[in-house]
């Protein structure tokens, strides 16, 4: 994967010894509960660098509003797994408006800020959008001219108007051991299906296949099935932010190597089906605990003094 043509202000690669320019970068997200913790770790890491966040609009014409996708959420994967999605995209938005009003209350500073919060600290614009390969999108993202886009839990699919924008391609941040586990709930899957071992996936997107591209860094970690599908999701986001400072780096200076995937069509496992759901509960599988949710929720309106990850 070539480094960034935009390596110098005339447009040729820096001279030998001289290292190339950070690159711009911008960042497709979901806002999420479960993600705070990775996210704020990936500003830490990377945050310098992120001048565009395209935000998606879970809710409104597009993809109807909170009732009308409760309902195709339960009549496809039961109200267990509906219920929590849903909580957990809405829990960080409420979070987020609350976290105005009560940190300053508490005379500290959120360990867990929201991703607005943290675009604003680090001079980021922010856009929200319903399709992310619309005309519209296409037009303000290839007005920043990102040298590389980082999706880091996102729900919409990119494709190829949208990925050839960025000079150097895009990555994704994945909570699975590509190829296994391909699709929206990996640690659901890995966890209903027995597994002792899971880890995070960084890999590239070069077309519409979901998490199909070629493999750039993988880190494998044990399986605590005590822990819930929620928390050993939120810790592998954190890895993944954490793997991501190296993966840039080696992105600028052209240096990155990749592997293709070798899986199959059933490596992909979509929304499970209210019965999949049903069958992993009575296996001991949790999707979330309360004192986890609650913990991440003290730390992102402020009640707390001490990041939770």
């Amino acid at each position: 994967m070539p480094a960034s043509s935009r390596n110098s202000p005339d447009g040729a690669a820096p001279l030998p010894g001289e290292a190339p320019p950070p690159l711009r970068i911008a960042l497709c997200h979901l806002e999420s509960l479960v993600c705070l913790p990775g996210l704020n770790v990936l500003f830490d890491e990377i945050g310098d660098r992120i001048g565009l966040v395209v935000l998606s609009r879970r809710f409104g014409p597009r993809h109807g509003g909170v009732l009308t996708q409760l309902r195709r959420g339960i009549r496809q994967s039961g109200w267990r797994m509906t219920l929590w999605l849903g909580f957990d995209i809405v829990s960080a938005q409420i979070a987020s408006a609350l976290a105005i009003i009560t940190a300053p209350l508490f005379g500290r500073q959120r360990p867990l800020r929201s991703i607005r919060s943290l675009a604003s600290r680090h001079g980021a614009r922010v856009i929200e959008v319903a399709d992310v390969n619309d005309a519209g999108t296409i037009a303000t993202v290839s007005e920043y001219a990102p040298d590389l886009v980082v999706v880091f839990n996102f729900d919409q699919i990119l494709r190829p108007a949208v990925i050839d924008v960025a000079a150097s391609g895009v990555i994704n941040v994945h909570p699975s051991l590509l190829p296994a586990f391909r699709g929206p709930c990996p640690v659901f899957w890995a966890l209903a299906e027995g597994c002792h071992e899971t880890g995070v996936s960084i890999h590239a997107i070069t077309n519409a296949d979901i998490d199909a591209g070629p493999v750039v860094r993988q880190e494998r970690r044990a399986m605590d099935r005590a822990q819930s599908a929620a928390e050993i999701t939120s810790a592998l986001f954190v890895a993944g932010a954490r793997l991501l400072p190296d993966v840039v780096r080696q992105f600028a200076t052209g240096s990155l190597r990749s592997s293709p995937q070798q899986g199959s069509p059933a490596d992909y496992h979509g929304f499970p089906a209210s019965g999949d759901v049903a069958r992993a509960a009575r296996q001991g599988v949790r999707l979330c605990r309360a004192g986890f949710v609650l913990r991440l929720l003290a730390a992102a309106i402020g009640l707390v003094g001490a990041r939770a990850s």
